[in-house]
Order: C-alpha cells, then sequence, then structure tokens
C-alpha cells in the first residue's frame, strides 16, 4: 500500500494537467510507505509525448538531498496524458526499481485517475494508493529480497555461534576405566 495524502495526489494530477500533452514525471520520496514529497522532475525522452525519461542529472541531484533530509525514494510517478492509469508494455519493459511505487495518471476523460503499481521483473501488481493519516507504520514496511535473506543468514549464524558456545562450555566426558 502507498500513502498519499490529497494535496500530494492532487500535485500529481496538476504536474500532469500542466505538462500535457507531453508525460510527465517525477519521485515520490518519504519513508517506508508513506510519501512525504512530491518532487516533479524533467521530462528527457526524445519523444515525450509517447513515454518518459527522468532526466538523469535532476534525478542523481534530487536523490542526493533527499538523503541528506533523512527520506529515501517511495517511488515514481508519470502521466497518461491521453490514457488510463495501467502501465503500458513500455513501462513494464523499462521498469528497474523492483522495491519502488509507480505511480500513473491517466487524464483520459473528464476525470482524472491516479494508481499505483509495483513492477518487478515482468511482473505487474496493483498497490492500493491509501489517504489520509497512516496508523501503524512499522507493519506496513517491505523488505527487499537481500535484506529478508540478511536476516535469514544472521540468524542462522547466531544459532550456529550459539551451538558452538555451548559445546565448548560442556564439561569433558568422564573416562571410565575397562577391565
Amino acid at each position: 500500500m502507498l500513502w498519499l495524502n490529497e494535496t500530494q495526489a492532487r500535485e500529481i494530477v496538476q504536474h500532469a494537467r500542466r505538462d500535457a500533452p507531453r508525460e510527465a514525471c517525477g519521485l515520490i520520496a518519504g519513508k517506508a510507505n508513506i510519501a512525504q514529497r512530491i518532487i516533479p522532475l524533467p521530462n528527457a525522452a526524445s519523444d515525450p509525448e509517447k513515454r518518459y525519461l527522468i532526466d538523469p542529472s535532476a534525478y542523481i541531484k534530487t536523490l542526493t538531498a533527499l538523503e541528506k533530509e533523512g527520506l529515501s525514494l517511495v517511488g515514481f510517478y508519470h502521466s497518461h496524458p491521453k490514457g488510463d492509469p495501467i502501465p503500458s508494455p513500455t513501462d513494464i519493459r523499462e521498469a528497474a526499481y523492483p522495491d519502488a511505487v509507480y505511480v500513473i495518471a491517466g487524464l483520459r476523460g473528464e476525470k482524472p485517475a491516479l494508481s499505483a503499481w509495483r513492477i518487478r521483473y515482468g511482473q505487474v501488481e496493483s498497490v492500493e494508493i491509501c489517504t489520509g493519516i497512516p496508523t501503524e507504520t512499522d507493519e506496513d514496511i517491505t523488505l527487499s529480497r537481500a535484506q529478508k535473506f540478511a536476516i535469514i543468514l544472521s540468524a542462522v549464524l547466531a544459532l550456529l555461534f550459539l551451538l558452538l558456545l555451548s559445546l565448548s562450555l560442556l564439561p569433558p566426558a568422564p573416562v571410565i576405566p575397562v577391565r
């Protein structure tokens, strides 16, 4: 799930409308799955009416600034000025951050729509967008595969260490005389 407040959702839609017919794009910054800032960035694609490419230098500069603020990348957003808020084949193919949320603003029709997606290695999964104030952030944190592996490896190593320590503290076996 992704937590966006009403103002943040409006910011994304306003950016999408402002840049139409070009695709708008930007970052969603925050902590865990809670958005704290919406950051519009330039679309550097060669054909910005059909696709988006976040300007690499603006992206790096923004990530550096976010790190200094103690925020991290929650996800990305972009618009489909003439389409629905669902990932296109290009969006799926070019999604390079499997733990990020991809928000799409679809401007087809009179009322714009937002949807969120997690795109992992070509697999697309819908992500619920929640508005309001999040209540329990600790349970909403999603760990990456590398983080899960590190936790399991640490637990196994700790268990082995305790087992070896226990064995080393055992008294020696008694000597039984043989007659």
